[in-house]
C-alpha cells in the first residue's frame, strides 16, 4: 500500500488536479458570497457552532481548555472517521453519475471551507483558524480530493470520449486504481480523525497555536513527499 497508493496517485494525477481546481473554485465562491452578503453565513456554514461570532467562539474555546472533549476523544475520533469516510466514499461513488455528483460535492465542500476561512480571517482570528484546521485539515482535505480523484476516474471511464474500448473494459482498466485511491483516502481519514480529536480541538493555553501550525506544516511536507516520491523504485522496473 505504501508503494501502490502513491503510484496510482501519480498515474492519475490529472484527476487529482481537476478535483483540486473544483474545490478551490468552491472556496473562492464561498469567500465571495460571504463578502457580498454577510447574511449568507447562515446558509453557508456547515455546522451550527460556526454561526457564532468567531471572536466569541475563540474566547470560549480558550476558556474551556478542552474540557468538553476530555475523556471522549476516542468516541469523537471514531465519529469523525465514520463521517468523513462516508463523505469521501460518497464523492467517489458519485463518479458513477458521470462525474456530476463528484463535481457538486467538491464544489459544496469548497463553498463551506471558503466561507469558514473568510469568516474567521475577517474577524482577525486567522492564527486560531490555522492552529485549528492545519493539524487535521492538511490530511483530511487531500483525502477528500483523492477520493474525488477516484470518482472522476470512474466518470472518465464511463464517458470514454477518446477510447475505442467498450465501457465494460474501460471500467475494468481503472478499477484497481479506483480501489487503491479509495482505500488510501480511508486510511488518511483515520489519521485525520485521530489528530482532530487529540490535537486540533485543544487550543491555547493547552496547546500553543504556533506549535499546532508547525505540526500541520510538517504533516503537509511529509504527505507531499509521500505522493511525489514513495514507490518510485518499485515503479521504475515496471515502466
Amino acid at each position: 500500500m505504501t508503494a501502490t497508493f502513491p503510484i496510482a496517485f501519480r498515474r492519475q494525477w490529472r484527476a487529482f488536479a481537476l478535483s483540486t481546481a473544483l474545490l478551490l473554485f468552491g472556496c473562492i465562491a464561498g469567500i465571495a458570497l460571504l463578502r457580498i452578503d454577510a447574511d449568507a453565513k447562515a446558509v453557508l456554514m456547515p455546522f451550527p457552532h460556526l454561526l457564532t461570532d468567531p471572536a466569541e467562539r475563540v474566547k470560549q474555546e480558550e476558556k474551556d481548555r478542552g474540557k468538553q472533549i476530555a475523556g471522549h476523544q476516542i468516541a469523537f475520533s471514531a465519529y469523525l472517521m465514520t463521517h468523513n469516510i462516508s463523505v469521501a466514499f460518497a464523492s467517489m461513488a458519485a463518479g458513477m453519475s458521470f462525474g456530476i455528483g463528484t463535481i457538486l460535492m467538491l464544489f459544496s465542500n469548497g463553498l463551506d471551507l471558503g466561507a469558514v476561512c473568510a469568516d474567521y480571517i475577517q474577524a482577525g482570528q486567522g492564527r486560531f483558524l490555522a492552529g485549528w484546521l492545519l493539524p487535521h485539515g492538511v490530511v483530511e482535505i487531500p483525502a477528500l480530493l483523492v477520493a474525488s480523484q477516484a470518482g472522476l476516474l470512474l466518470a472518465s471511464a464511463l464517458i470514454g470520449s477518446r477510447s475505442p474500448l467498450p465501457r465494460r473494459l474501460r471500467l475494468r482498466a481503472v478499477s484497481k486504481d479506483v480501489f487503491t485511491l479509495s482505500l488510501g483516502a480511508a486510511v488518511m481519514l483515520v489519521w485525520a480523525g485521530l489528530i482532530e480529536s487529540f490535537i486540533s480541538q485543544y487550543h491555547e493555553p493547552v496547546l500553543p497555536y504556533n506549535a499546532k501550525i508547525a505540526f500541520g506544516l510538517i504533516e503537509l511536507a511529509l504527505l507531499a513527499w509521500f505522493f511525489a516520491r514513495a514507490g518510485r523504485k518499485r515503479a521504475a522496473p515496471a515502466s
